[in-house]
Parts: C-alpha cells; structure tokens; sequence
C-alpha cells in the first residue's frame, strides 16, 4: 500500500471512529478493505482510495469506518465478564441502588446484539436478585448494518452454536427456519441505537472482551 494511501484511511478512521492504526497495521486494511473494493466492483484499493479522494458523499466514507469497525461477536464471549457481573457486580449494584431500585446497563460497541443479549439471558436468570427493579439496557454501535441485525435478533445455527449455551438456546431463542430468533421478552430488554463512542476519544485497535458498564 502506498504511503499516502495509508495516510488517508488511517486519518479517515481515526477521525471517524477514534481507530488508530500504525503503519505496521497496514495488512488489516487491506484485508478489511480488498472484499470491500470487489463488492464495489473496483479494481482494488487504489480505486477505492481514490474515490474516497473525490467524493462529497457520506456513505462511502461511512462503509469503510464500518468495514474496519466491525468485529465478529459472539454470545457470552469471554465467560468470565458474565460470571463477574452475576455473582460481584448484580449483588453490589442492587445493594447501592436500593433507594432508587434502578439500574442501567450500556454495551457500547455492541455489533449485532450478542453482548447486550448475554447480559439480558443473565437478568433474566438473576430475576430474584433484581426483582422490584427497573432496568435499562442500551446497546449501541456506530455501524447501522448491524445494528438493523441486531435488532431483528435472528442468527444462524453456526453464530448460536458459538459460545451459547445450549439450554439458554432452547429457552430464549425460537427456530425461525434455518435460523433461531430470539424472542420478543427478550429483544424488548435492550434498546438498539446508533452511537459512536470513540467520535470524542482516543480508541486502539484492540479491545476489551466486554465493552459493558453498568451504573
């Protein structure tokens, strides 16, 4: 990849998304980015960087932030945030909020639904701990895509199998066809919305294995 290339998409994503990519990290735009420029029916990154160079138009712009953006999900990714929030984080929140009986929960960088469904598997399984108490649950993303995905809370076999347990399957998920849909008491816990949080701070390009807080 050409130095000046790099230049642009890197300054591009940063400005975007708060993704910073140091010139060692070339081979993850190409690789994110050489499907993405097929798709497109261009002949590489060089066309695609040089439409990017002459366009005025947002959504170019926008499916490259969200082609590097995009992480593959999986539900109860990294067992141990889940354990921590059942049996230290749940305990310690409800005693703290016992005057208010309220507590919100924010999976930010959510993808498409995987995260911010665990924790509502794991609300629905500590219901006597929470009982009396309202809960709001938010799951953002920068990437409409996914977040449309998300929403529609439907995955294929191969997604559920991953990660999820097959008794939370049976009891919060239905077969829809080919694929399994969560079901709508379910879906209802978590509101979906578009949100950049890295638009206002400095992000790496690696990550946490949760990205939920809790207050």
């Amino acid at each position: 990849m050409k130095p000046d290339d790099f230049q642009l998409l890197s300054g591009l994503l940063k400005e975007r998304s708060g993704l910073v990519l140091t010139s060692d990290k070339a081979y993850l735009l190409e690789s994110r980015l050489l499907p993405l420029a097929r798709k497109q029916e261009l002949n590489g990154l060089d066309d695609l960087v040089r439409a990017l160079r002459t366009t005025k138009e947002e959504r170019p712009i926008s499916v490259v932030t969200e082609a590097m953006t995009t992480k593959e999900p999986l539900f109860f990714r990294d067992s141990s945030p889940f354990d921590q929030m059942r049996k230290a984080m749940l305990p310690a929140l409800v005693k703290a909020r016992a005057q208010t009986k309220r507590l919100r929960i924010w999976s930010a960088a959510c993808s498409t639904g995987q995260e911010p469904y665990s924790l509502a598997m794991v609300l629905k399984e500590e219901a006597n701990t929470i009982a009396g108490y309202r809960v709001d649950m938010v799951g953002t993303d920068l990437s409409n895509e996914v977040l449309e995905k998300a929403k529609a809370g439907l995955y294929s076999q191969f997604e559920v199998q991953r990660g999820l347990p097959i008794a939370m399957l049976a009891k919060y998920f239905a077969k829809v066809g080919d694929m399994w849909q969560i079901k709508t008491d379910l879906r209802g816990m978590v509101q979906l919305r578009p949100h950049n949080r890295c638009r206002t701070s400095r992000c790496s390009a690696s990550s946490k294995s949760s990205s939920a807080v809790t207050c």
